[in-house]
């Protein structure tokens, strides 16, 4: 049994390596070469409006929009590039290079998405290996014992000083605007009585 859990266990983490991979291949072609000139031309612009600006401290805002201003200009430069590549060293015929050149915005688009996608198959990866490791697996096995315990004792918390809040415990519908505003004139009923103690010392 064991063995076979293992065995499971590394089918699926093959399975996300293989398909983030092939997933990605697209967007290595068509949005990796945009995304690294976009972050070297952002951070050379954040630079020049540092030691331009006496009010700026890092200049994010500068790098944000100066990545988009670049990748708009630059990924359908890449698909022109790509295109004339194709017609210069391919020999296909105009039909073909006219399907290549249509499926660029669409593979990018694609390859985007696998990327955020790659990015959350690469956190799902994590439990995977920690369940291939002996110690870890127990570890991860005595988690929804311990799980059980803290809601246990959440709920006994609850259950103990809930009453004391009164109608916040036991109303089932709110009016958070009205205790708000009770809350505020309590705060400032107390401050006053504060204030005037301290006048009477």
């Amino acid at each position: 049994e064991t063995f076979l859990y293992r065995l499971n266990v590394f089918g699926h983490i093959v399975h996300l390596v293989l398909i983030s991979t092939l997933a990605c291949l697209p967007s290595l072609l068509l949005n990796l070469p945009v995304g690294l000139v976009a972050r070297k031309y952002a951070n050379y612009k954040r630079k020049k409006a540092l030691a331009a600006s006496k009010v700026k401290v890092l200049g994010y805002d500068v790098v944000l929009s100066e990545r988009v201003v670049c990748s708009i200009v630059l990924v359908p430069t890449l698909w022109v590039i790509y295109g004339l590549a194709l017609v210069v060293f391919t020999d296909f015929d105009w039909p073909t290079l006219a399907v290549c050149f249509t499926c660029f915005p669409l593979f990018s688009y694609w390859g985007v998405h696998a990327a955020e996608s790659g990015m959350v198959d690469v956190k799902d990866l994590r439990p995977y290996v920690m369940k291939m490791i002996p110690s870890a697996r127990k570890r991860l096995a005595a988690l929804p014992a311990t799980r059980k315990a803290l809601r246990d004792d959440l709920r006994a918390q609850i259950r103990k000083i809930g009453p004391s809040l009164g109608n916040l415990y036991f109303d089932k519908e709110l009016n958070w605007a009205e205790i708000t505003r009770e809350t505020s004139r309590m705060s400032v009923a107390a401050a006053e009585e504060k204030g005037d103690a301290k006048k009477e010392k």
